[in-house]
């Protein structure tokens, strides 16, 4: 899956807030439904004295009650400059309307491939690699059969008991073999 720039009439915030960038990027899986609102900043003051209206009227203008355009919505506040880990703390864990997502200290402004590429780690999780692993850990954990069977299944205390020392026998080889 990427994020691809969608153009889409963003007026109302542009007109609104004449020293920020707005960029709209979506999935390019129809199925997703992931919208981000790419928000770049001039300086750290945009940024802080802005977030909250910018949500607001995103919520209003953009999104509608109860569509999907509602869930997996983000706003992405970037600037150049180092926001502080309070402030940066307190956007990003604000969930009304959309989740945020702030990047900051780049060396210079960032072109919109960048932030996509970036964005992509953010919400995709495109830098996560998969690594095959052996089939070891199968061979090296015995068979739970072995464990389970010939359990017994009367409800009387020395059922009970046996069943009990099995599940113990069964945890204990999973607690050694764990990592």
């Amino acid at each position: 899956m990427k994020l691809l720039v969608k153009e889409v009439d963003l007026d109302f915030l542009s007109t609104e807030y004449e020293n920020i960038e707005f960029y709209t990027l979506c999935s390019d899986d129809r199925l997703s439904f992931i919208t981000c609102i790419v928000c770049i900043c001039k300086n750290l003051q945009d940024v802080i004295e802005n977030w909250r209206t910018i949500q607001n009227m995103v919520a209003v203008y953009y999104q509608h009650s109860g569509g999907f355009d509602a869930w997996n919505m983000y706003l992405a506040f970037i600037c150049n400059e180092k926001i502080p880990i309070w402030d940066k703390y307190e956007i990003e864990n604000n969930k009304f309307s959309a989740r945020k997502i702030v990047l900051d200290e780049f060396q210079e402004r960032p072109t919109i491939e960048h932030l996509i590429r970036e964005l992509e780690k953010q919400l995709l999780g495109s830098d996560l690699k998969l690594a095959s692993q052996s089939h070891q850990l199968e061979e090296s954990l015995p068979n739970l059969e072995n464990y389970y069977r010939g359990a017994p299944l009367e409800s009387n205390s020395k059922s009970r008991d046996k069943r009990a020392s099995m599940i113990n026998k069964i945890i204990e080889s999973l607690n050694n073999n764990e990592n």
